[in-house]
């Protein structure tokens, strides 16, 4: 059988730069079918994550620092369609690699550069190392829990997020640029700095909510205490003592979450539980284990997730249990999980739909038979390093007329142009027809089809139409993405929530934004009906149902397809891989797959595994790669390929935040990494040390350390030698030794409280590119507090300021002003609304943010 064309058969990629995030970028555009053109330097040393990092490409050394090497990349730019620059500071230009100079040899090329900071911003100059990124916006002091409260040393982690984040936006950077050349025939150039990336996953951990209810403190402690005395705490962090801080973190444990963390089992090993926040799985999870009963007995009840008051002893409200229930709840806990093996109690969980995974290595999940068998990994003989376990496809895009390409390993060239002609000859690149009238002429802006100006202003998915069905973070983040690309995007909620308020309304205030809010009771037949009158004006239909729910309701793809034949759709799972596999109907969370695949056991160490951040990890990038799938899905359908189904699940994006690590060979072992908390980095050339005015990040090339000792003042190249320098000198005086240093980084580890403190702004005409390298925004906001989250910097265009959307309305705010867009009578409208089919608010919810 012959394959269809692929989601971008025929585009041509040029990857520049060896750095991780362009390699992931164009990975991720290989994956789907694009045609990848990898420049490397000569005499690079061979790793094991090349297999992962360059499959689907043609690799070719080429020394851009020779008139032939330049002139030869400058020639393969003019037959591109997308160009990805990830060259470092200053070389592109250098180079005569840059947008002008390629632009004017290639009018409709769109260019994405990927800096590890905003050029214009004050930290342009600095090389945008990946530690030297994460250190600049509080990766090492605010992705451990107890690190925004308990200050102190920073700790270092290995998981590279700015380069996996960065790669992922630069990705839908160009792929929504590509769909912008269909529509105007203009090439364009966008610029995703990796420090913005890295702040588009910690938008949880650096929101701020003025006033916000102690509930959703994390921990959950007196206000005088995180607000006073803590910050007192940390200002003092130099004059404490071990036994301060013993006192201090007793005093913290004194506020366990037993629903939610890791349980030791009775052959040793950890299994990790999220049974919070959620009208069943906490009373699923006790009932399991058999204490359900006993506790009731006790005097504990099975209440609501959104109770406000009551007597802290509601198992569904984790975070309002008094101290005693919580202490005699963990007690139970811990002794019945001592009574079976990890295993055992991971799969009586799992039935009983309770987010659970044991706590596993990375090798260990790349080993899974369950992993292996859902295509989430699976091998590919690479050229170099022989059969290479990697992970699956990252996002899995299928249609009547298009379907993602089967994985292919990396060829190695030593020498490398496009192939002759392009892939598939009815692709048209420019005034590119669509299946779909309706739909093109609400894309143009008119009935004639006629391309659009300046999308970049409206933006470049203005007039799509997108239904978000998803909750908690990953599917509605990568709807929110689609908003920001100008997309009119409308929110579906059920009657009455599952979730509980953290997960529906706290973190709703970041990932909702831009959107407006409709609440149908999709289980009844006029629901349904009112369901299908939105999909047959949609796009995008975006879920993260389970397979079996999705059929009930009417999600699934072909029913989604009778409705709307053109409609693309989305799914996102927990477990899925591209062969959906024997996991994909079970549900889980962010933390749930940190533990599954190695990410928990990497940050602290198998025997004492640490959370790597609340949903900064996993769930984002999940949200993310879909509304890459998405985007990928829109140009396939703009070029003709027809409509799709756009899959992706926690399980992929969990693998692809780590992806160095989530390779393995029977014959070549990874090298030895940093991992668990007392890592300061890789070596002594890329790790913390201390100054005299505080922790600091020095990252540069190994080859160059004795150069940089030598600056810094050090009598060696050695590590206690370095840290000896440092201690008497600022990190700004250190900074200034290794200025003229091209590829050398000294900065100071930051909080993002402090940052927070630094870049807020009231309108967002007061961010000044110049002056900030990003920046938060404060106002009012429909829950009553003032609110400040991160303007929408990762994707920058030449055209001008960041936009932010709208705020996240209360569900059902929206019920009656979308009915009546849909045609609905007043009448109609009225019929729905007693019945308890349509609804404009949630009986549960009191307060937006519930006290």
């Amino acid at each position: 059988m012959k394959q269809p064309p692929t989601p971008l058969t025929g585009v041509r990629v040029l990857n520049l730069g060896g750095s991780w995030p362009g390699r992931v970028a164009s990975l991720l555009l290989a994956d789907q079918g694009a045609e990848v053109l990898e420049i490397e330097k000569p005499g690079k040393d061979e790793r094991l994550e090349d297999a992962l990092l360059s499959r689907g490409k043609t690799v070719f050394a080429l020394d851009l620092k020779t008139r032939e090497g330049r002139a030869r990349a400058q020639a393969i730019a003019a037959g591109a369609d997308i160009v990805i620059a990830n060259l470092g500071v200053g070389q592109a230009a250098r180079f005569g690699l840059d947008y002008p100079t390629l632009k004017a040899g290639n009018p409709g090329l769109v260019y994405v550069s990927v800096p590890g900071f905003a050029e214009g911003s004050p930290m342009a100059a600095t090389p945008g190392w990946e530690g030297t990124v994460a250190a600049s916006t509080g990766v090492y002091t605010d992705v451990h829990a107890q690190g925004p409260i308990l200050g102190g040393e920073p700790a270092f982690t290995a998981v590279p997020m700015a380069s996996a984040y960065g790669g992922v936006h630069a990705a839908i950077a160009a792929t929504m640029g590509f769909l912008h050349r269909l529509e105007t025939g203009q090439g364009l150039a966008i610029e995703t700095p990796l420090a913005d990336a890295v702040l588009s996953s910690m938008a949880l951990l650096i929101m701020k909510i003025d006033d916000q209810p102690r509930r959703f403190d994390l921990p959950p402690i007196d206000k005088s205490m995180t607000e006073v005395a803590f910050p007192i705490l940390r200002d003092l962090d130099a004059h404490l003592s071990d036994e301060h801080r013993a006192r201090i973190k007793a005093y913290l444990a004194a506020s366990p979450r037993p629903q939610f963390g890791n349980h030791r089992c009775a052959d040793g090993r950890f299994i990790f539980i999220n049974a919070v926040d959620h009208v069943h799985h906490a009373k699923a999870c006790l009932d399991t284990l058999g204490v359900l009963n006993d506790l009731i007995a006790e005097g504990m009840i099975v209440g609501s997730p959104f109770e406000e008051g009551g007597n802290g002893n509601n198992v569904s409200s984790s975070q309002g249990l008094s101290p005693a229930w919580a202490s005699r709840l963990q007690a139970v806990m811990a002794a019945r999980f001592l009574t079976r093996p990890a295993q055992e109690w991971e799969t009586l969980l799992r039935r009983a739909g309770v987010p659970a995974s044991v706590v596993r290595t990375t090798d260990e999940w790349l080993h899974l038979p369950t992993a292996l068998e859902g295509g989430n990994v699976g091998d590919l003989d690479d050229p170099e390093w022989g059969p290479v376990r990697q992970p699956g496809r990252f996002v899995t895009i299928e249609g009547a007329r298009v379907a993602s390409p089967p994985l292919a390993a990396r060829q190695l060239a030593v020498e490398a142009d496009w192939l002759k002609g392009r892939a598939g000859s009815e692709t048209a690149f420019n005034g590119a027809t669509r299946d779909n009238p309706d739909s093109a002429a609400r894309r143009t802006g008119g009935s004639d089809g006629a391309a659009r100006g300046a999308a970049t202003d409206a933006g470049i998915l203005a007039g799509v139409r997108v239904l978000d069905l998803s909750n908690v973070i990953a599917g509605p983040a990568s709807a929110r993405i689609l908003a920001e690309f100008g997309a009119q995007v409308t929110r579906v909620d059920p009657p009455a929530p599952y979730a509980g308020p953290r997960m529906t309304m706290w973190f709703g205030i970041d990932v909702n934004q831009g959107k407006r809010s409709i609440i149908l009771d999709l289980k009844t037949d006029e629901g349904r009906q009112v369901l299908a009158r939105l999909v047959r004006q949609s796009d995008v239909a975006i879920h993260n149902f389970l397979d079996r729910s999705a059929e009930k309701i009417g999600l699934s793809e072909a029913q989604l397809r009778q409705w709307n034949p053109s409609i693309i759709s989305c799914q996102i799972s927990a477990w899925g891989g591209p062969a959906g596999g024997p996991l994909k109907d079970y549900p889980a969370f962010d933390p749930v797959l940190q533990a599954a695949t190695g990410i928990t056991a990497r940050y602290g160490t198998p025997q004492a595994p640490v959370l790597h951040g609340l949903a900064s990890c996993v769930d984002y990038i999940t949200g993310f790669s879909a509304a890459l799938g998405i985007a990928q899905a829109l140009v396939a359908r703009a070029r003709g390929h027809g409509a799709s189904h756009v899959r992706t699940s926690l399980s992929m994006g969990a693998q692809l935040v780590q992806f160095p690590f989530t390779v393995a060979s029977a014959t070549h072992p990874r090298p030895i990494e940093p991992a668990g908390q007392g890592s300061v980095g890789y070596a002594d050339h890329y790790r913390k040390y201390r100054t005299a005015s505080g922790w600091a990040f020095l990252a540069a090339r190994a080859r160059d350390i004795d150069t940089v000792a030598a600056r810094l003042g050090a009598a060696d190249a050695s590590d206690a030698a370095i840290a000896e320098a440092l201690s008497g000198q600022t990190a700004e005086q250190a900074s200034q030794r290794l200025r003229d240093l091209p590829t050398a980084s000294l900065v100071p580890i930051e909080r993002l409280d402090t940052l927070r403190e630094r870049l807020t702004v009231e309108t967002p005409r007061q961010f000044d590119p110049a002056g900030m390298p990003w920046a938060m925004l404060r106002g009012e906001h429909p829950s009553g507090h003032r609110v400040s989250l991160p303007l929408p910097t990762w994707y920058r265009f030449a055209s001008g300021q960041a936009k932010p959307l709208s705020p996240a309305f209360a569900p059902g705010t929206h019920t009656r002003e979308l009915l009546a867009e849909l045609g609905l009578t007043s009448a109609e409208m009225q019929q729905l609304f007693d019945k308890g089919i349509a609804r404009d608010g949630w009986a549960v919810l009191k307060h937006y943010l519930p006290h």
